[in-house]
């Protein structure tokens, strides 16, 4: 009897060594991103005029046992006044992007990777101008929502085993609708027209991303 009683205790104990082991095993790494291309322009005096600007200012990365899951995001908050000779302009400007998507990694060399995926993308822009004039104020503005993704493809460069460097290229392809309000004169109501469009958003590697794995 006491034999048999050792034998289930270290079955048990056994038993819930390897369950840990197997927790720790599947525990998700995570990479965290930060798109830096525009700090570099800034640190070599170049101040990033000309650069495209990518969307995506933050991102982060799960890799799997065969692909990784990604996403991207960035969120804009602005408000401006400019002041001219005929009035007084206050600018609100809304800007939120989003990205989700999957991408396979292979092995070049080992410090370089190669990536491909596939991205879903959400956009949401706003804008509304106020104009103010000796007349009164004119109210202009804009908002958009659009929905889309596309193929993407990348390189991955190793600093270590915890830092890396990426740049990739993509092909979206969007859908959006939204509304233009217009006013021509301060004492008549301003009149709103619905947009709908499609649109390409091809880019090229021209963005660089440095990532901290944990």
């Amino acid at each position: 009897m006491l034999r048999l009683l050792f034998l289930l205790l270290m079955t048990m104990t056994v038993r819930g060594k390897l369950s840990a082991q197997d927790t720790l095993l599947y525990w998700p790494k995570l990479e965290l991103g930060m798109n830096i291309t525009q700090t570099l322009a800034g640190f070599f005096n170049s101040g990033g005029q000309g650069l495209p600007t990518d969307p995506y200012l933050f991102s982060l990365k799960i890799p799997g046992a065969r692909s990784t899951f990604r996403t991207g995001f960035n969120a804009r908050l602005r408000n401006r006044e400019e002041a001219s000779n005929t009035g007084q302009r206050l600018i609100n400007e809304r800007d939120f992007h989003l990205r989700a998507g999957l991408e396979w990694r292979r092995a070049l060399t080992k410090k370089f990777s190669f990536y491909y995926g596939i991205d879903a993308i959400m956009r949401y822009q706003q804008e509304d101008v106020d104009f103010t004039t000796n007349g009164g104020t004119i109210e202009l503005g804009s908002n958009n929502i659009g929905f889309g993704g596309g193929p993407l493809m990348g390189i991955l460069f190793h600093l270590s085993s915890k830092i890396m460097l990426s740049t990739e290229s993509s092909l979206y392809g969007m859908a959006s609708s939204g509304k233009e309000r217009d006013q021509t004169d301060p004492g008549v109501p301003p009149t709103e027209q619905k947009i709908r469009q499609f649109e390409m958003l091809p880019s090229i590697p021209n963005s660089l991303y440095v990532f901290f794995r944990f």
